[in-house]
């Protein structure tokens, strides 16, 4: 029986786990298709070329003979990095906010110093990122960490884009419900977006902690809350003990937003004990 479509995505994402095995895996084996990733294509698109012009027999080969690899033996999908998707959207008609620069500087946070952390955390970065995106993509890429950057509104909702860049909110029941289904490896939800706090609150009925927004957060607070958070879990931090530290660094910056980012967390778990495991 060939290979379904969906099987091969899975055993992808799987075996494939960071965007440097993708790219070179097409490389090597399926030039037509590698030919088409372009600087800054996302890694759904790139699985998406892959599947549209790969044979499925030779593409299912490959994977066969990579699973049986000895370096795929030696190091199973549970002992990779802790996987940070990072989710950015910024509709056409709402204020633009610097979400690329967000992500780079938590990227070159986590890249300084390496040698010496504790936990390895991939970030995986989606742009534009669609509404009907979103449970795809917790599908393919079973995040540790679940990351949103952009607008909030009405304190129920969290405001995605539609095919042409319009606004296409999602409300907070629409998206606990999705988080209590595809939870399987998640952790930790950080809503970096205005009036999110109660968002949060609720989040937490299916993950450990998640942190929101008690009113309007600024760019250079919300850049600097994220990238000071997410250095110290790398060091091995607990949740809450990294979240004070993101905190006083906003303090330290004299950003006088402190007192926005809001921790909340199912009831049973200590924070000042709870780390991020893989």
């Amino acid at each position: 029986m060939p290979p379904t479509r969906l099987d091969l995505r899975a055993r992808i994402t799987r075996l494939l786990r960071s965007d440097a095995d993708l790219d070179s895996f097409a490389g090597d084996r399926f030039p037509e298709a590698s030919s088409r990733f372009t600087d800054g294509m996302d890694r759904v698109r790139k699985t998406n070329i892959l599947l549209d012009y790969a044979d499925p027999g030779a593409l299912a080969k490959h994977l066969r003979l990579l699973e049986l690899s000895p370096k795929a033996a030696a190091k199973p999908a549970e002992d990779g990095p802790i996987k940070l998707l990072y989710l950015a959207a910024n509709p056409t008609s709402t204020d633009q906010l610097g979400l690329t620069r967000e992500a780079r500087r938590i990227t070159d946070r986590l890249r300084a110093g390496k040698p010496r952390r504790v936990n390895e955390i991939e970030i995986v970065p989606r742009w534009a990122v669609r509404r009907s995106d979103l449970p795809r993509l917790l599908l393919e890429e079973e995040p540790h960490v679940l990351h949103f950057s952009g607008h909030g509104s009405g304190r129920t909702r969290l405001l995605f884009e539609d095919d042409d860049g319009n606004v296409a909110p999602l409300e907070a029941k629409a998206l606990v419900s999705l988080i209590g289904v595809l939870k399987r490896r998640l952790q930790l939800v950080v809503l970096n977006a205005c009036d999110t706090e109660p968002l949060a609150g609720a989040l937490v009925r299916h993950v450990a902690c998640a942190v929101g927004m008690r009113q309007a957060i600024g760019d250079e607070a919300a850049a600097t809350f994220a990238e000071t958070f997410y250095e110290a879990l790398s060091f091995g931090q607990p949740i809450g003990a990294a979240f004070q530290l993101a905190r006083i660094a906003l303090e330290m910056s004299h950003l006088r937003e402190e007192q926005t980012p809001v921790l909340r967390f199912k009831r049973g778990i200590d924070v000042d004990e709870r780390k991020l495991k893989r």
